[in-house]
């Protein structure tokens, strides 16, 4: 009895573990984007903190320096943000790259998996032909034997 061997054994292998390390990439892209978000709600946080101790020292009264001085760290904190901002819009184009290479990877895999399925099934068929053909010679050499 033969054994099934798929001719594109190796091509499937490597389509399986180029499919696994962009899983792995695109996993990586999504921490970085979550780790980024994180940081923009820090940063908002942070600004929103600010804004409310800016209203309230003019509600006690300042000079003008230290108004000024709080006023200086609120705009680098915008700056930040939209800094970030844009961090987060290169992270969420990577994380669809990654998508997209993936239903890519996954959809050349499939592929190879159906063409496998499909000559194992030719296979399996053809080795039940050839098991047939055999039982009907050894009924056919037995009755001729008989006889």
């Amino acid at each position: 009895m033969l054994k099934f061997s798929f001719k594109y054994q190796n091509l499937l292998k490597v389509k399986e573990k180029y499919e696994d390390a962009i899983k792995g990439k695109m996993n990586k892209a999504q921490s970085k984007l979550q780790d980024e978000k994180k940081r923009l709600k820090e940063l908002e946080s942070q600004k929103d903190d600010c804004e409310k101790h800016i209203s309230l020292i003019v509600q006690n009264g300042t000079n003008i320096r230290d108004l000024k001085t709080y006023d200086s760290f609120l705009i680098g904190l915008k700056r930040k943000i939209n800094e970030q901002i844009q961090v987060i819009e290169k992270c969420k184009h990577e994380v669809n790259k990654y998508k997209q290479e993936l239903m890519k990877a996954a959809m050349e895999k499939k592929t190879f998996e159906k063409l496998k399925e499909k000559e194992k099934e030719k296979f399996y068929y053809m080795e039940k032909k050839e098991e047939e053909n055999f039982v009907d010679q050894l009924v056919t050499f037995q009755n001729f034997k008989s006889n």
